[in-house]
């Protein structure tokens, strides 16, 4: 058992091993903390013995306060009775503490009669010296050190759950958007496709051949946190000879790769909306030379993506314009919410995209 396990279990007998070892911690700093600088070691053990007989009524004082009172009252938020039963507790508490050592200093010392016939002032003072013991190393001050420990782990326990549901809510939001991509991907396709079939064109065979090779892609190799980099980029080249079918020659579109790409791993989908976006709200609202300019450059660990298209002066487009360019900002934020690059800049004839993501070697997450 790990010692966070043992901190945090809450089976047994692990947390009572917990509260043993808090007593002993107990009875070992009371003991050094009144006596450990004047009695050698076995002188100090035997008088820890005898004078940290009090730790009993710590413990039920503690104990009564944290598992029957608290429970009970303040978590009900009953609060009267909640003060009334601790102080009524601390009362009972601080009588049966200074007649404890009262009775225990006089008795060691045979003087427990002389503390009878002392004057009242003289049994006032002991008393009082008594009472502040009570104060500075009573059970008030052990319970709130039980509390302090126990609110402490209960923190850590909170926040540790906080941020496992953080994470499986971003998980889940993840995995929304990932496939609100594939049905607005696929809806704009299927137009497409049946634009050439309404008129029985032989190109509708073709695109049907493209949309099956992304649809494979999609459905065997996207329900993964992270794809082959060689994989997602053929996807998008399948995608983008799919729309070159449509646009024929009247299309001027460059597209330049760069770097090594094999062996890395990227996130699925991140880049198709955008080249979606350009066909969209691009090139298919330009009447005349429309063109697309697509770059990616692949370094040891970062994606440079950069994609302009032509755009008409009338055609309003901007970063939060479309379903799938939404998805793709809220990926990254969920998947890099630090560690990404994303400027969207449109002018009056041109709408242009730089996107920066991590890549992840292959061989590294095989290993890990």
């Amino acid at each position: 058992m790990t010692a966070y396990d043992f901190i945090f279990t809450k089976k047994s007998p692990a947390k009572y091993y917990r509260h043993i070892i808090f007593w002993v911690a107990q009875f070992f700093f009371w003991t050094f903390w009144t006596t450990g600088f004047f009695l050698g070691l076995v002188q100090l053990l035997k008088s820890g013995l005898r004078f940290n007989g009090a730790l009993i009524l710590h413990a039920v004082y503690t104990y009564l306060i944290v598992y029957y009172f608290s429970p009970k009252y303040l978590e009900t938020k009953n609060y009267k009775k909640f003060t009334l039963s601790v102080f009524t507790a601390s009362l009972v508490c601080y009588i049966l503490y200074v007649f404890y050592f009262i009775n225990f200093f006089y008795g060691v010392h045979n003087y427990f009669e002389e503390f009878k016939q002392n004057s009242n002032h003289q049994q006032l003072l002991v008393t009082w010296y008594f009472s502040m013991n009570f104060i500075i190393e009573g059970p008030p001050v052990v319970c709130a050190m039980f509390l302090c420990c126990k609110m402490l782990k209960n923190y850590y326990i909170k926040m540790d759950e906080k941020q496992m549901l953080v994470k499986e809510n971003a998980q889940a939001e993840m995995q929304i958007l990932k496939a609100q991509v594939q049905p607005h991907f696929l809806f704009n396709t299927l137009n497409n496709i049946y634009s050439f079939t309404l008129n029985k064109s032989p190109k509708a065979k073709e695109l049907v051949s493209n949309l099956y090779e992304i649809m494979k892609y999609m459905v065997d190799d996207c329900n993964v946190e992270l794809i082959e980099l060689s994989k997602d980029l053929k996807m998008v080249q399948d995608y983008i000879e799919l729309e070159k079918v449509r646009y024929g020659k009247r299309l001027d579109i460059t597209i330049h790769i760069d770097g090594r790409y094999q062996n890395k791993l990227v996130t699925p989908l991140l880049i198709i909306p955008f080249v979606e976006n350009a066909f969209k709200h691009g090139t298919s609202k330009m009447l005349k030379d429309p063109w697309i300019k697509l770059s990616i450059q692949v370094d040891e660990a970062v994606l440079h993506f950069t994609l302009a298209n032509s755009k008409p002066a009338n055609e309003i487009v901007n970063g939060n314009h479309g379903i799938g360019l939404n998805n793709v900002k809220k990926r990254l934020e969920l998947l890099y919410p630090q560690n990404h690059l994303l400027v969207v800049e449109s002018t009056e004839n041109t709408f242009t995209v730089n996107m920066q993501i991590p890549l992840y070697n292959m061989q590294e997450k095989i290993v890990a």
